[in-house]
């Protein structure tokens, strides 16, 4: 597996890592087992979160009977307060089954005042600094999907390693972003790299483009089936830099794919209404991670069919204009409930 130094931490990592959203989806036995294989492949750069359902643990399990030294654990807590964010990493040592984790970060900063709650006294990264001096953690920093709350990140000098989304769909971090981490030595860890599986067409060409970024240092394309790591392991074994040609495919495959793409940047208007926008937007990529199964116990069911408001909603102009990528939010949502209301509503009806 191809390596990279992960910035100023000095901590060489593997091109590919793991992403541990989707590992709360096997067995538990069959989880281990994926870690386990990665591990065998080469793969030495784990991501994880308080917030992923049974992540840490199984991590945990399959680092038993391994070098806790071959491998880089990356882990995070929603907390905003000095106090939430040391219970949280003392949670994640438990967890985990080890004595320090190598870096640990606030996660989903997404809108300035998020970042502010962690920086003002008796916010988390006062949590984060002393946990650093204890030893319980080697590094810290931040993840956010907004370019301009990483950029303030940066700005503090306080970040050794931040989390970005990137991908060939969505380059909003490349023009700002990565220059000015690179320039400060930060580590940059890309997720979403092949949009949350809406970009798995070209899988390869979609890590490889992420890859080929000056200052990216590793990416973490989440998995949960075996055919996923063998083939992502394999890109970061055999990691070239696109050609003209490829170039070409993933321009053309993204002009078709951004007039519908949503970035995640929860910076559109709230609804009046009641409809809840940044999760309906990405139904498509909740329903292929979670199933059905999962979706009606969330009652996504019950969000879609508060679309029905946007049929004859007369704030939809409002609602168009406040995407600032031009999405026309009111026909995708339509779109996205004439897709699977009708599949979550028969199979609430069958369940009952």
């Amino acid at each position: 597996m191809q390596t990279r130094l992960l910035g100023r931490t000095g901590l060489e990592v593997s091109i590919v890592g793991f992403g541990g959203i989707p590992i709360r989806r096997p067995a538990t036995d069959e989880a281990v087992n994926l870690y386990r294989l990665a591990m065998d492949r080469g793969i030495t750069f784990y991501d994880a979160a308080r917030a992923y359902a049974r992540c840490e643990e199984r991590l945990g399990m399959a680092l038993q009977g391994r070098r806790r030294e071959d491998v880089v654990i990356c882990s995070r807590d929603l907390s905003h307060t000095k106090a939430e964010m040391a219970a949280a990493i003392d949670t994640s040592l438990q967890t985990l089954g080890t004595d320090y984790v190598d870096i640990y970060q606030c996660h989903e900063l997404h809108q300035p005042q998020d970042l502010e709650e962690c920086l003002a006294p008796g916010g988390a990264l006062e949590a984060l600094d002393e946990a650093r001096e204890a030893g319980k953690i080697r590094f810290i920093g931040m993840t956010s999907h907004n370019p301009d709350v990483i950029m303030s990140g940066l700005e503090t000098g306080l970040m050794d390693v931040i989390l970005i989304m990137l991908n060939y769909v969505n380059r909003r971090m490349v023009e700002d972003v990565l220059p000015r981490a690179k320039a400060d030595n930060v580590g940059v860890v890309v997720l979403k790299p092949l949009g949350g599986c809406l970009l798995a067409a070209h899988a390869d060409l979609a890590l490889r483009w992420v890859l080929s970024q000056d200052g990216v240092h590793t990416t973490i394309p989440g998995m949960w089936r075996r055919f996923e790591v063998e083939a992502n392991a394999m890109v970061g074994n055999t990691f070239k830099p696109l050609s003209e040609e490829e170039h070409r495919i993933l321009d053309e495959m993204r002009e078709a794919k951004v007039p519908q793409f949503c970035r995640l940047c929860y910076r559109h208007h709230t609804c009046p209404k009641g409809v809840e926008i940044s999760r309906l937007m990405i139904m498509d990529l909740l329903y292929q991670r979670h199933g059905i199964d999962e979706a009606l116990e969330r009652n996504w069911d019950a969000d879609l069919q508060r679309v029905e408001e946007c049929f004859t909603c007369e704030l939809q102009e409002q609602c168009r204009a406040s995407c600032a990528f031009g999405i026309d939010i009111p026909n995708v949502l339509i779109s996205l409930y004439r897709q699977f209301y009708p599949v979550l509503s028969g199979a609430r009806q069958s369940a009952e």
